[in-house]
């Protein structure tokens, strides 16, 4: 059985087809078919490390990779599919969805984006950003998009996910006199300024490629304190990386620079 607390060599050392399943799940995984690059980073990252890096959901990646070593648990997770399809299939609309005609619903289905091995983010918020108030964006994907949850909820948008078969649909829609609070916009909230902390550490991470940039910055947590600031150099504002530093206890500001420059702050949350 694999389990989230084991490295990825490990996991292709033991079982090597899995790395065709990895790929499958998401296009961040290709990088492991660099053989440097899979030395230098799977001996130290776990599995349930990968998802977070990836925007997978950890138990879907569970659910695939033992499904794909182990015949009795593939027969027990698809049971379980089916009962859990089908369970999904009967809830009821939430009534924001079910008065929305369809034409007021805009469809975008991610997957050829994935097929291409590109990420589909920024395709995402372009939707998000021209989306109208009475509008709803469908994101149609081929696995459950955990992660953009997070992401759109802090732009004030609440969702519904729908599973049908192995296909995910999750509509969103946005909170009507939503307040986006974020240190940036919010009038009340004293922005801090490096000259409040005793050291600053800085990185750049705009000639990596992802998921680099988002492991480099939060392998470089642990030299955080309180009187610490980490200034990161970035290619664009990273999103996806707000819920991985809330989770641990940090908080982040960006500010743009250029179209393709953002100097982002990450700093302890006070107590």
């Amino acid at each position: 059985m694999i389990t989230k607390e084991m490295k990825i060599s490990e996991i292709l050392d033991k079982y090597p087809d899995t790395i065709k399943i990895f790929i499958s799940i998401s296009p961040h995984f290709k990088k492991l078919e660099n053989k440097i690059l899979r030395k230098a980073l799977a001996s130290r990252v776990t599995l349930e490390q990968a998802a977070s890096i990836a925007g997978v959901e950890i138990n879907q990646l569970l659910f695939e990779l033992n499904k794909t070593i182990n015949a009795d648990f593939k027969n027990y997770v698809e049971n379980k599919k089916a009962n859990d399809t089908q369970q999904s299939i009967n809830e009821l609309k939430p009534d924001w969805l079910k008065n929305t005609p369809k034409e007021k619903i805009i469809e975008l289905d991610v997957r050829p984006i994935l097929d291409k091995g590109q990420d589909p983010f920024t395709d995402i918020m372009k939707k998000v950003k021209a989306l109208k108030d009475d509008e709803i964006l469908l994101i149609i994907n081929s696995f459950e998009p955990v992660p953009l949850y997070s992401v759109l909820g802090r732009k004030g948008f609440e969702h519904y996910t729908k599973k049908e078969g192995n296909i995910f649909k999750v509509y969103f829609l946005r909170q009507k006199n939503f307040y986006e609070a974020s240190p940036v916009q919010d009038q009340n909230y004293k922005q801090p300024s490096l000259v409040e902390f005793e050291e600053v550490m800085e990185i750049d991470v705009r000639d990596l490629l992802p998921p680099e940039p988002m492991i480099k910055i939060l392998e470089t947590l642990s030299q955080i304190d309180e009187k610490t600031v980490l200034l990161v150099h970035h290619h664009r504002e990273p999103l996806m990386l707000y819920p991985k530093l809330e989770e641990r206890g940090y908080e982040a500001i960006s500010h743009k620079i250029d179209e393709n420059y953002y100097k982002v702050l990450i700093m302890k949350k006070k107590k």
